[in-house]
């Protein structure tokens, strides 16, 4: 009798049906606003129709469902090249899962990570790149309007670069609206002092608790370029901060409510973690244009005009729509590198994990960025 396959070792477990479309669990994503993200396998009358990422409420957090329907309805209307499409809103027991296409790819935070570990800069063409692919779809969500034309506006409310995809296909995608705000009939209000979003890519009149409009999203969009031209972030050490901040987040799902064996070491680490949301937002709060003109010391003088303007302190100098920043960042792509598309951005991105695999192979980030060239050949013609 023949064995099974290697990867066909039990019965798989189904997360959810759909009529005659099954969702098996192959492995979890990690943690998303208010769900886990799940990699799923879909099955169509048992036979193979491809992956799936579905994304669930958080049992241990209160309004997770609720919040996760509102994320639901709002991305069914979004219907952008540049954003994740939702297939369609589905639970048992009245809890609702949201069902996403699948599109591998890399996310930008870990890009960031791998060019600093590697010291390999981004060009300036894939920086304009990512960040007008971003801008496009920011715009799509903000000119949003309900079935009767009344307009939504949207606030993602969490641009960053834990949540731009760059697909396999050097694709750009804006990821998970579960933060956002809109004027959705139905949705409740956010209350209490937590911001939602991530703290390291919110502009102050966010911190401030201020009324927020489009702006806000295109201050953390020009974080993410300030990040793509100069490896540095607006706040040093910001964007550490906030990757710990997921990583917390990340064991709190892990443990699956389980209570810590050592309740004094995670009280002391909570308050450690309290004291520095304390002291960025304070930081973010006293943001001034000397603040601004020390973070972009490093920014081409071609492109300075942009950023500066992306990152104004008082919104008003900001720029008004996402589209008119996207205009502005394809203008200066236009001029510096034309050819630049989603064919150059996978070349760009293979070099980079090439060199920084050499280099967490142990090879030194010069050693791994030379040309390795044949010796010449002195009997050739």
């Amino acid at each position: 009798m023949s064995s099974l396959p290697s990867d066909v070792t039990s019965v798989p477990r189904v997360l959810l049906r759909s009529g005659r479309t099954s969702y098996e669990f192959v492995r979890s994503l990690g943690s998303a606003h208010h769900g886990e993200l799940v990699l799923t396998r879909r099955r169509y009358d048992w036979d193979f129709a491809g992956f799936a990422v579905l994304k669930r409420p958080l049992p241990a957090e209160a309004g997770a469902a609720h919040r996760l329907l509102e994320e639901g309805r709002l991305s069914a209307q979004l219907h952008h090249p540049n954003l994740v499409a939702v297939h369609h809103v589905k639970g048992p027991d009245d809890s609702p899962v949201l069902v996403f296409e699948h599109t591998p790819g890399h996310r930008l935070d870990a890009l960031l990570e791998a060019s600093s570990r590697a010291q390999l800069p981004f060009s300036e063409g894939f920086a304009l790149y990512v960040t007008a692919e971003v801008a496009d779809a920011l715009h799509h969500a903000h000119c949003l309007t309900d079935e009767s034309g009344r307009a939504l506006q949207v606030v993602h409310r969490d641009v960053g670069p834990h949540n731009i995809l760059v697909t396999e296909h050097g694709a750009v995608k804006l990821l998970d609206f579960g933060a956002a705000w809109s004027r959705l009939r139905g949705r409740v209000a956010t209350n209490g002092t937590d911001l939602p979003g991530s703290l390291a890519y919110a502009a102050p009149e966010h911190v401030a608790q201020l009324g927020l409009d489009a702006r806000a999203d295109l201050f953390g969009l020009g974080i993410v370029l300030l990040q793509l031209l100069t490896g540095r972030h607006l706040f040093e050490g910001a964007d550490r901060f906030d990757a710990e901040a997921r990583r917390r987040r990340e064991r709190v799902l892990a443990q699956d409510s389980v209570i810590h064996e050592h309740a004094l070491g995670a009280a002391m680490r909570e308050a450690v973690s309290l004291a520095a949301t304390n002291e960025l937002k304070s930081r973010i709060l006293a943001y001034s244009l000397e603040d601004l003109d020390e973070a972009t010391r490093a920014v081409p003088a071609a492109l300075m005009p942009v950023v500066r303007r992306a990152l104004a302190p008082d919104r008003g100098q900001r720029f008004t729509t996402a589209a008119e920043l996207a205009r502005a960042l394809r203008e200066q792509l236009r001029r510096t590198n034309p050819s630049f598309g989603r064919a150059e951005a996978l070349a760009e991105l293979a070099g980079l994990r090439y060199t920084a695999l050499r280099v967490s192979a142990g090879e030194s980030p010069e050693e791994a960025t030379e040309d390795r060239l044949l010796p010449e050949d002195d009997t050739a013609a």
